[in-house]
């Protein structure tokens, strides 16, 4: 049992690294990634500031009297223009039923997929349905209409492909839209979780371990965070403990970041991000009884760290790591 565990965890090793190869030799060169700072390259701005300018649009006046509200989205993580703006459409009307306090019945997302949104694409309305709430236990469906009034690609940072994108949304009854006034007219939380996940970004870029963890432990809780069991649950931002080989019962802290990437401390070289395997190199090894999620607000809101900030982070590194296993392990 114990030799099919083994196995079990050499093969999802093996595919994180061979997912992130991949990526490194098509997502751009060395040069790019090994720049100064991960966050600046060739003057592009990233998708947290486009966004910010984006969110200053306000909602037409017509449309502001027909009781829609607007809410935004963005999307950076695959390389399919046609993907990012699903997501990001998928994003922002997830903000427009949490701005109401209620739920879809539909599955969005595959609709999205059946109808896809795109930048060349004239149809940009769908209709949904929505579970109403009305009365202690009772839920009425509403139908609930979607215009999509900004649908753009730009070039940031994070990809070439990046989509933002302002829909408006409302109940198709005036009835239901005065039973159901929004409770929040939040633009788009996932921006919040942008913010944050650039300063974790930021900090592994400089090393400072110690100060995303501080940052992580300060982060609003939900009372039901479900906890990584394994390997292949981890999300961004997860922690777990290196274990050191020479000196049992020392560890030392580590963070995943994605793609099978890690930021961890190590007994020589300090902070350092490395492939999952590569630890082996320090005298590490993972601890795989105890995996931490310190806040669900990465896994909520579906956020993956862009591919091009992880191959800078990664190629940086390098320099510092050791060539071959030590001598004694």
């Amino acid at each position: 049992m114990v030799r099919f565990f083994q196995v079990v965890v050499l093969i999802f090793l093996f595919s994180c690294t061979s997912s992130h190869d991949r990526f490194q030799t098509s997502a751009g060169s060395s040069g790019d990634a090994s720049r100064k700072n991960c966050w600046q390259a060739h003057n592009v701005a990233t998708t947290l500031q486009i966004m910010r300018e984006f969110m200053n649009k306000p909602l037409e006046a017509d449309l502001n009297r027909d009781n829609y509200i607007q809410t935004f989205g963005c999307a950076y993580e695959e390389i399919e223009l046609e993907e990012n703006a699903i997501q990001a459409v998928h994003r922002a009307i997830l903000q427009s039923l949490r701005n109401r306090n209620v739920e879809v019945r539909d599955d969005l997302f595959s609709l999205l997929k059946s109808k896809p949104p795109r930048p060349d694409n004239l149809t940009r309305e769908y209709t949904i349905y929505i579970n109403l709430p009305r009365g202690e236990n009772q839920v009425k469906v509403a139908s609930y209409q979607v215009k999509i009034l900004d649908l753009d690609v730009v070039k940031t940072v994070e990809s070439p492909v990046t989509i933002l994108t302002r829909v408006a949304t409302r109940f198709m009854h005036p009835e239901d839209h005065y039973q159901a006034l929004p409770v929040s007219m939040e633009k788009s939380a996932f921006i919040k979780v942008l913010e944050k996940a650039e300063r974790v970004l930021n900090l592994t870029e400089k090393g400072k371990i110690d100060q995303i963890y501080d940052l992580l432990s300060r982060s609003k809780k939900a009372s039901d965070v479900q906890q990584p069991a394994g390997l292949s649950q981890l999300s961004f931002a997860d922690t777990f403990n290196l274990l050191d080989e020479f000196n049992p019962g020392k560890s030392y802290p580590a963070l995943f970041l994605g793609k099978g990437i890690v930021l961890g401390m190590t007994p020589k070289h300090g902070p350092i991000v490395f492939k999952f395997g590569e630890e082996r190199l320090y005298g590490l090894r993972l601890d795989l009884k105890k995996f931490q999620r310190l806040t669900s607000e990465f896994v909520e809101f579906n956020y993956q760290a862009p591919e091009t900030i992880l191959q800078c982070l990664f190629i940086k590194s390098s320099k510092q790591k050791p060539t071959a296993l030590p001598a004694n392990l």
